[in-house]
């Protein structure tokens, strides 16, 4: 492999010496390091990541690809360091009010020497703050399922909720890749038009009358809206069958 087509990982915060504690390290926005001992909600009250604790690499012929993802909640951009962590991604953005949201956000080093890169850090609206991993179970082996368990044993101490997305079902990948083609803003209905769905949402069980309900002259003229408000999770259905004419449906 010639000079050029590899570029190594860059750990910006690289792991220290275990002193018998666990430790949450981020760098904010003056690109320090900031460290936290992670032993209660107050110690952990000012973590605020503002870039990557670690740079994923990048290489000639690499099945992974990077990107950013825009974010329904926030209206920025979030940096997704494969296919199946911008999936990750849709589905915290479609499930939870997310008002900030960091990508390998921190490094968290245990009590026992061992040592993990989350993959996102999301403030929730109401002050919750929720720590991810996207790790396909086909994929975890022994240690990455202990570091997982002691992330989680973390989060519980701290009291941060975590969320470790392991299972992708396909139909659930298209359904929200098709939502998420909605999620924007210039997508969302007027009042007027809201309320009229929403009312004959709650009269039909299924997709199929209620999109012939709203037909008008102009084809599609009010799919986008009605796309939308399943996004918005103000319309909801079973996410792991497939959204088609004969799904059922319900005002949430």
């Amino acid at each position: 492999m010639r000079m050029g087509d590899y570029m190594t990982k860059k750990t910006r915060i690289v792991k220290t010496a275990a002193d018998g504690f666990d430790r949450v390290e981020w760098l904010g926005a003056d690109e320090r390091v900031h460290r936290a001992r992670a032993d209660s909600p107050d110690a952990v009250r000012d973590v605020l990541p503002e870039r990557l604790a670690r740079t994923p690499p990048k290489f000639k012929g690499q099945s992974n690809f990077h990107g950013r993802y825009w974010c329904a909640g926030t209206g920025g951009f979030v940096f997704h360091e494969s296919m199946t962590e911008y999936t990750g991604l849709m589905l915290l953005d479609h499930f939870h009010p997310i008002v900030a949201i960091s990508a390998q956000p921190m490094l968290l080093s245990f009590a026992n020497g061992r040592v993990h890169y989350p993959d996102f850090f999301a403030m929730l609206a109401g002050g919750r703050q929720l720590l991810v991993d996207v790790h396909l179970a086909s994929l975890t082996t022994d240690e990455d399922r202990e570091q997982f368990a002691l992330t989680r044993q973390l989060c519980v101490r701290v009291g941060w909720d975590y969320q470790l997305i392991d299972e992708l079902r396909q139909v659930a990948v298209w359904n929200i890749e098709w939502l998420s083609r909605y999620r924007h803003p210039r997508c969302r209905p007027s009042d007027q038009t809201r309320d009229r769905i929403l009312r004959l949402a709650g009269t039909v069980e299924r997709l199929g009358p209620l999109r012939r309900a709203l037909a008008t002259d102009k084809p599609g003229e009010h799919m986008p809206a009605l796309y939308h408000l399943f996004w918005e999770r103000k319309l909801l259905f079973d996410l792991n069958k497939r959204l088609n004419d004969e799904t059922h449906i319900w005002v949430a």
